[in-house]
């Protein structure tokens, strides 16, 4: 994320990457949902994964209120079967004050090194061609 944030992403910054990307602190959607966890984050880029840490879908908030829980319910709410699969959630914390366009750039670069599977499209990033989603396994 520095690329587009001066010190996001660069080791543990308190604005920045959640204990770093390479060992992201996933926390279970419950706690989450129940706001005990991440309660007052307003800007973030999220990262959903299952319990065996595959990610599943990338996505961003900006808002002026509290932004996780009202998300991942809506998200929910669109799709109640995702519940069975959608079960951590890992975090970019983001200023708040940083504005939707940068946002939505730091979302498309996460999504598209972490390559989600239920993800239909991803912001565009400059000088980056359109992110093409991958198709899921079939179950066996």
């Amino acid at each position: 994320m520095s690329i587009e944030i001066s010190g996001v992403g660069d080791g543990e910054s308190t604005t920045g990457i959640v204990r770093g990307w390479k060992r992201p602190q996933l926390v279970p959607m419950s706690e989450v949902l129940n706001r005990n966890q991440w309660s007052q984050i307003r800007t973030a880029v999220y990262v959903v994964c299952t319990a065996e840490a595959e990610v599943l879908y990338v996505g961003s908030v900006r808002r002026s209120q509290a932004a996780l829980a009202p998300r991942m319910r809506k998200h929910f709410s669109e799709d109640p079967g995702r519940g069975s699969t959608w079960t951590h959630l890992a975090v970019v914390i983001l200023p708040d004050a940083l504005g939707l366009q940068a946002v939505r750039r730091c979302e498309g670069r996460a999504g598209r090194a972490l390559d989600p599977l239920d993800n239909q499209q991803l912001p565009a990033v400059p000088e980056r061609g359109p992110w093409i989603p991958r198709q899921r396994q079939a179950q066996l």
